[in-house]
């Protein structure tokens, strides 16, 4: 029996580096959601026009926001404010997921396995790459897409890093670089997605990979082992748990060089565009776009 959904509004835009891509994705959730028969609306989501939610007045929110503002809490915590149910985490487990520090931070409190990592502070500054061996990683605590990420090969490098990432972020960090085969999965209401093999053209799965490269390729089945596949599914579940996210998301891992398992981030708002990693998976387990939409809008039936 089909659900209730009522009036659903697709939140999209935003004011995040990744309101592009947001863009991009939202205009997929909405003419999928419109294609499923569903009494929906689409809101280009900008700081000057909240109040437009308020006059809108939605059942439901499908929130296709990436980034700050739209992964950080913040629409979280203001949907909850108006009492209107939306897809995805919550605001307290959204605002720990787009902190890698304090993402990671959880994650070592329960013994799950992700690079060690400083941050870097004007005090610190001058001296915190003696405590990393080149190479090591720059990247901003709170941005998503990959933007800001550096891998650096030694100290002009890692200053250079620290420049471009000033220009979008105060709150930065050195990580340790893991060298291995990236691998990536994606939950959907409390189960994981078949995993998917990154092979990116560059060094790592960086913005350009994600969103411009022809040459980036995508291994689904990942051609991993049941027993490792079943393992990063598990790791995977269980950093979702602990970090107290809901509904739908996707976990990156790399397996290194021993075949340890890394948890590299999660994302709670992953994208939903034409070469997007959860659609992906989702139609190796037989789910297509339209079916994917509808699970992640049950998501919002449920608050906990």
């Amino acid at each position: 029996m089909k659900k209730e959904y009522g009036k659903v509004l697709v939140l999209m835009g935003g004011w995040s580096n990744e309101r592009d891509i947001s863009l991009i994705s939202g205009k997929y959730v909405f003419e999928s959601l419109k294609n499923s028969g569903i009494d929906v609306s689409q809101l280009d989501l900008k700081k000057d026009n909240l109040q437009s939610i308020k006059e809108i007045n939605p059942e439901r929110v499908f929130i296709v926001l990436h980034g700050k503002g739209g992964e950080d809490g913040e629409i979280q915590k203001y949907l909850e404010s108006l009492g209107i149910p939306y897809t995805g985490s919550k605001s307290l487990s959204s605002k720990l997921c787009m902190n890698k520090r304090h993402t990671k931070e959880a994650l070592l409190s329960e013994n799950i396995l992700t690079p060690r990592f400083e941050r870097i502070t004007r005090e610190n500054i001058s001296k915190i790459h003696n405590n990393f061996k080149y190479p090591f990683i720059v990247k901003p605590s709170a941005e998503g897409s990959s933007i800001g990420v550096y891998i650096v090969g030694n100290k002009e490098e890692y200053y250079s890093a620290i420049e471009e990432n000033k220009k979008i972020s105060d709150d930065y960090i050195v990580e340790e670089y893991i060298e291995g085969t990236e691998y990536t999965v994606g939950i959907i209401n409390s189960s994981a997605l078949p995993v998917i093999k990154l092979i990116p053209p560059g060094k790592f799965y960086d913005f350009d990979a994600k969103y411009n490269s022809e040459n980036m390729q995508y291994i689904c089945p990942s051609g991993l082992e049941n027993n490792i596949e079943t393992n990063l599914k598990n790791i995977s579940l269980k950093a979702f748990e602990i970090l107290g996210c809901k509904g739908w998301g996707r976990v990156d891992l790399i397996i290194d060089n021993e075949k340890r398992p890394w948890v590299i981030e999660l994302n709670t708002v992953p994208g939903m565009t034409s070469h997007s990693l959860v659609p992906m998976a989702a139609k190796e387990e037989g789910v297509n776009f339209n079916q994917l939409v509808l699970k992640i809008l049950d998501s919002s039936f449920e608050k906990k």
